[in-house]
């Protein structure tokens, strides 16, 4: 994960994901269902990391995004699973091609908003349905 120019110690990957219906509102249609890992190689210099995550079709436009939380509390190496919808979209979930994470931190630190405090980091907004992701 980065932060500007600067490079946390935490790597967070997409283990598996599948589109279904979600349990707890699987008259919404459906959702992508994804899991993770994080590894922190050491401890993390904010209580909350924050990184986007987004389902995307074939030519990475965004169908929809979410966020993953990484704390300080948290272990080294830790497994979870979460939601990306479901959501009254223009394009179906179904349109899923990949499900990739975004490196950058999205939150912009603890003292932001103080002009003698914060850093200038400012941080990317999180992409919204229809936004083209580059691809490398």
């Amino acid at each position: 994960m980065v932060r500007g120019d600067r490079v946390y110690p935490l790597t967070i990957r997409i283990t598996d994901w599948r589109i279904g219906l979600h349990p707890q509102v699987p008259e919404r249609g459906n959702a992508v269902h994804f899991s993770y890992r994080k590894t922190a190689t050491s401890a993390l210099p904010e209580l909350d990391v924050q990184v986007a995550v987004c389902a995307v079709d074939a030519a990475d436009v965004v169908l929809l995004c979410g966020v993953i939380h990484a704390q300080q509390a948290d272990p080294r190496i830790e497994d979870g699973d979460s939601w990306i919808g479901p959501a009254d979209l223009p394009r179906s979930l179904s349109d899923t091609a990949r499900v990739v994470l975004l490196p950058d931190q999205l939150r912009p630190g603890l003292n932001a908003d103080d002009p003698k405090d914060g850093d200038g980091y400012v941080p990317p907004a999180i992409p919204g349905p229809g936004d083209r992701l580059r691809s490398a």
